[in-house]
């Protein structure tokens, strides 16, 4: 299929990082990274592999392929995420809306995730010490998974100090779950115990999945999805912490994070109905523990910041001499 090649600007380039003299160039066929979202005639998609589901099907299986997310592209404005026909194969079959009791027994239950990751290992496990060191080690891996569970009430966590902060907000009825598995770091996040977002740190590096830059890992995606993302710089007023490129489909939202200085990408799908509505499902706002009392900020501000002794003559005893005029300066 002939492509319109689009040239990215140098600015573009520094922001993501891609002055790399020695990274390979990428195949004819691999579209370029762009900045303005543009989809339909200005980026047709070609053959996608983002159009398979990898997960179960049909019937009450919690790990059934998502309904929405399919047939054409969801039409997109300007300045809007293109549009890609589905993002289903980065959702791997999860359930928007599943709560973190159905995602733990599809991990733990036996067949279930976690017991056929293991299935691989045993498969070629001598009988015997081996085989029951594995067989312990499943057992903790699946109630290393049920204990992951954390909700976001009153109490700060550690996670404020990693590279999810922003991800979810305090007193509002938030919380995650992750795994550690294929090479990545993946956690689940939840609002009213409902699965709304699916977090992966994936490593950058040589023969990784996603290449050993940034760049590398946007040009992947793109290519897989056959569409160029929309690229959005790092602006703290919007939210935006760090150069993002996305995509979406008709029901899910797709964020390409670049933590290459702590030597990862980061790959965020989101349910498009409850990104919609975060405003309503977030009424609770973060408050700053170094922030001065409301009370305190009311008294001291603006016209009421006065000497209640200013003009005021004493005598030596701290008491108001009435007769004594004050000094002319």
């Amino acid at each position: 299929m002939n492509r319109t090649t689009l040239l990215v600007p140098l600015a573009l380039l520094a922001a993501v990082g891609c002055a790399d003299a020695n990274r390979k160039p990428r195949s004819p066929d691999q579209p370029d990274l762009v900045t303005d979202g543009r989809s339909g005639d200005d980026a047709k998609p070609g053959s996608s592999s983002g159009g398979s589901s990898g997960g179960g099907s049909g019937g009450g299986d919690p790990l059934a392929p998502p309904s929405g997310g399919g047939g054409n592209a969801p039409k997109t404005g300007k300045g809007e995420a293109p549009g890609v026909p589905s993002l289903a194969t980065f959702q791997e079959g999860f359930k928007w809306g599943m709560n973190h009791n159905e995602l733990t027994k599809a991990f733990t239950q036996t067949n279930g995730i976690i017991w056929k990751d293991y299935d691989k290992k045993l498969a070629h496990a001598r009988v015997g010490p081996e085989m029951t060191a594995l067989e312990n080690e499943r057992e903790q891996a699946k109630a290393a998974f049920g204990r992951s569970h954390i909700e976001f009430k009153n109490t700060p966590t550690g996670y404020d100090a990693t590279g999810i902060k922003g991800e979810y907000t305090y007193r509002n009825k938030e919380s995650l779950m992750w795994v550690q598995r294929d090479g990545r770091k993946r956690y689940f996040f939840f609002i009213n115990d409902r699965l709304w977002k699916i977090y992966d740190e994936v490593p950058l590096a040589d023969g990784g999945p996603y290449g050993k830059a940034f760049l590398d890992a946007v040009n992947k995606v793109a290519a897989q999805l056959g569409v160029n993302g929309r690229v959005l710089g790092a602006d703290a007023s919007k939210g935006i912490n760090a150069t993002t490129v996305d995509w979406q489909d008709n029901s899910s939202h797709l964020r390409l994070l670049d933590r290459s200085g702590e030597g990862v990408v980061a790959l965020i799908l989101e349910d498009k109905q409850t990104l919609g509505n975060l405003a309503s499902l977030r009424p609770n706002k973060d408050v700053d523990p170094t922030a001065i009392d409301p009370s305190i900020a009311a008294v001291t501000k603006g016209s009421n910041r006065s000497d209640p002794n200013a003009g005021k003559e004493e005598d030596a005893n701290g008491k108001k001499d009435p007769k004594k005029a004050p000094k002319k300066k």
